[in-house]
This record gives C-alpha cells, structure tokens and sequence, in this order.
C-alpha cells in the first residue's frame, strides 16, 4: 500500500468520490466536486494504490493551524483492510510535520466509531451534509 500526492491525477481521485459517494450513497452528483478540487485551491489531494491500483482517496485542506480532511473514501471491495486508518496516519504524521495543531473532519455518523479508533473525538452534534448525518470530529497533533 502507498499513499501519494495525486497532484495531475485528480481525475482518479474524481472517478473513486463518484464512485463511493454519487453511486454508492446518492451523494448529488452537483455537490460532490467543489471549489476545492479547483486548480489552485488550497487543498493536497491523495491516492491510496494497492501495487498500482487506486483503491481510495482523500484530500487535505488548509484552514490555518487545521488541516481539514475530507472525500476520504475506500471502494467497496478494500474496506476493512487498513487503507483509511493508513491514510490517516499519514495525514497526521505528515501534517504534524508541517506544524499544523490538529486534524478536523465531517464524519459520517456511521463511520464515528472508526474515526474514534483512529484518536479522534466528536466535536459538535449531528448535522445534514448532503443528505447523509455527520458529526464534526478532530484530533489534536
């Protein structure tokens, strides 16, 4: 497995997001892509492969002493194999470098229990985004 920067492939990136959140949850396809996946929005994209392949995704924005990770997602078929939890130890070693104070995400409320295994802690109450109910969630670095 290998995290990298996705920089010139945000259509792999796209096509695994349409896949998991359009497809798969409903997600409107007009609200999936954003002013963030814009060229020179301040925001890293990332791929996860497995010996060549893109299994999933995510991308990290700045928002000042934050990095705010968002789109994470993993296709059906390599769930429950580490990729996410993988991708968040990268976020965090990775941004704890650059000196950023903590991580912060909009979790899914179905993926809570995941992303509290991973160190991170509900911040706010549940809240409509898309459709689908998340909570706000960080981790400090």
């Amino acid at each position: 497995m290998e995290i990298i920067n996705a920089a010139g492939r945000k259509a792999d990136c796209l096509k695994i997001r349409y896949a998991v959140f359009v497809d798969e949850q409903g997600v409107p396809f007009e609200l999936e892509k954003d002013g963030y996946d814009d060229d020179g929005a301040p925001c890293e994209h990332y791929l996860i492969t497995e010996s060549g392949k893109c299994v999933g995704t995510f991308r990290v924005i700045d928002e000042g002493s934050a990095a705010h990770i968002g789109r994470l997602c993993v296709l059906p078929e390599y769930r429950k194999k580490g990729y996410g939890a993988a991708a968040l130890a990268f976020a965090q070693k990775e941004y704890a470098a650059r000196g950023y104070e903590k991580l912060v995400l909009g979790a899914q409320c179905h993926a809570v229990p995941f992303y509290e295994k991973c160190g991170f802690n509900v911040v706010s109450d549940v809240y409509d985004d898309a459709g689908i109910p998340h909570r706000d969630m960080e981790k400090k670095l």
